[in-house]
């Protein structure tokens, strides 16, 4: 790392994915956005240097460097109806904040929308965050779903081999039937909404759907609301 005047010098990016605001990827956007203050003044170009004394907002909150916070890792069971942000917004409804309230600045790793509910890891580790959400790693991520009518044999198979959307076929990594007469699939795509697009492109809509893993950490019988932090096996397993 460069160093000007004796202080550490970053790319301003690297600097909010190394503090958990979201991965690198996604820090790069938001700093496009005109979302990012370096010293009061909005900062446009991710590859933009900053400094330990410079002081970083987002969204007009202040951004701890990763060394002055301790990591924490923790998974919350999302209810149906909650916006999966930290940032309260009135016109959105409830959010992530009202559900888990830390001294620490957490963020969630990916997106389950409005209704859609289940597993969410939120965590101050941007270095995780980016392992767990770049395309390249192929993290999987199982979902439980309910269709609004039985899904036809033939169906089944073209789904198990895979749909394209938008031009590029969604890998399935697994589909088999689940209790209720729902169904479990596991795949790991990171596209907005790609399981309910991929349902929709065969002729079916999602009426009710699920996460129960990221990973290898499971949802298990954590209760719809609550949170927990993820044990240190958890953690390794998701470094691993």
């Amino acid at each position: 790392m460069l160093k000007k005047d004796g202080n550490h010098q970053m790319r301003l990016a690297k600097f909010l994915s190394s503090a958990g605001v979201a991965s690198r990827r996604a820090a790069e956007q938001l700093i496009r956005n005109r979302r990012v203050t370096v010293n009061g003044g909005i900062v446009t170009d991710p590859a933009h240097n900053v400094v330990d004394l410079d002081r970083i907002e987002f969204d007009g909150r202040w951004v701890a460097a990763a060394a002055d916070h301790a990591l924490v890792y923790i998974m919350l069971h999302k209810p149906v109806g909650v916006v999966s942000t930290m940032a309260p917004d009135k016109e959105q409804g409830e959010c992530l904040a009202d559900l888990v309230q830390l001294d620490a600045r957490v963020y969630p790793v990916g997106r389950l929308d409005r209704d859609s509910s289940g597993l969410l890891i939120l965590t101050n580790d941007g270095n995780l965050t980016y392992e767990l959400t770049h395309p390249g790693r192929k993290v999987k991520k199982e979902y439980i779903v309910k269709l609004n009518r039985t899904l036809s044999r033939q169906d089944f198979s073209r789904i198990s081999r895979g749909v394209k959307v938008d031009d590029r076929i969604v890998e399935v990594d697994s589909f088999t039937p689940a209790r209720g007469g729902r169904l479990s699939l596991v795949i790991h795509e990171g596209r907005k909404h790609i399981v309910r697009r991929l349902f929709e492109e065969v002729g079916y809509r999602v009426i009710d759907l699920k996460r129960v893993g990221i990973g290898p950490v499971r949802l298990g019988r954590l209760p719809v609301g609550k949170w927990r932090h993820l044990s240190d096996r958890e953690i390794a397993a998701l470094k691993g």
